[in-house]
């Protein structure tokens, strides 16, 4: 299914939600109505778009609905949990960009929630004290600054390797206080005693540096269809 013309990238679900309930609202209101008609459950993007298809038995103005505003929110969303008269989305409109709704199947009123909010809901499907305990143990691993940077470009997609590849390159020249862990790991990796990756010899980062230029000349040197191997 394409995407309606109607939504920008510079669009946010939240705001373009209402307009997109309201497009169709006697369908939507079935449709929503599906969603929550079997109490609490975690529904992921097949489903919705499975129910959605169930709501509107006319072919016709299923494919109005699913070719405009809400089925594109649909088809982005990646799951939705159902916590009765409420239906919260996650969803996904773009590569490594988030956004959380919380719609009302009985008003077809739309809030914008953030993920926290979601993930009470989530909670509440299993154990809904639990959800509202305020003592309950909650660990935000988003605190953590990790300083590896994030894929966020739809072209990325299928590069990961490479991207990888590139990063850990950048880390190995650009300073030797930053590319010591990785020495470190890669002189750890044995299986039974045997290393796999490096040995002693290579401990340092200047001597890997060393050594991977060496090799990555003498490699260059054989012919392109050579097959490589790894001796034991």
């Amino acid at each position: 299914m394409a995407s309606s013309p109607s939504f920008k990238r510079s669009d946010t679900i939240s705001g373009t939600m209402p307009e997109a309930l309201r497009q169709s609202r006697y369908h939507t209101k079935k449709c929503f109505a599906r969603f929550v008609e079997q109490g609490k459950r975690l529904m992921k993007r097949q489903h919705l778009m499975g129910e959605l298809e169930k709501s509107i038995e006319d072919k016709n103005e299923r494919s109005k609905v699913l070719d405009g505003l809400l089925g594109y929110i649909l088809s982005s969303t990646q799951d939705a949990a159902v916590v009765p008269p409420y239906v919260a989305l996650a969803v996904r409109p773009n590569p490594g960009y988030w956004e959380f709704v919380n719609v009302n199947a009985d008003d077809l009123s739309v809030d914008e929630i953030n993920v926290i909010d979601y993930l009470k809901f989530k909670e509440m499907i299993l154990d809904e004290n639990w959800a509202k305990d305020e003592n309950a143990l909650e660990i935000d691993f988003g605190a953590v600054d990790f300083t590896t940077p994030h894929l966020t470009l739809s072209s990325s997609i299928g590069n990961g390797m490479n991207y990888i590849s590139k990063f850990m390159s950048s880390r190995l020249i650009s300073s030797s206080d930053k590319a010591k862990p990785l020495v470190d790991y890669l002189l750890d990796l044995n299986h039974r005693g045997e290393n796999l990756m490096i040995n002693e010899s290579l401990s340092t980062v200047e001597k890997l540096q060393a050594a991977l230029i060496v090799a990555e000349a003498s490699i260059s040197e054989l012919p392109k269809d050579t097959i490589s191997g790894i001796s034991a």
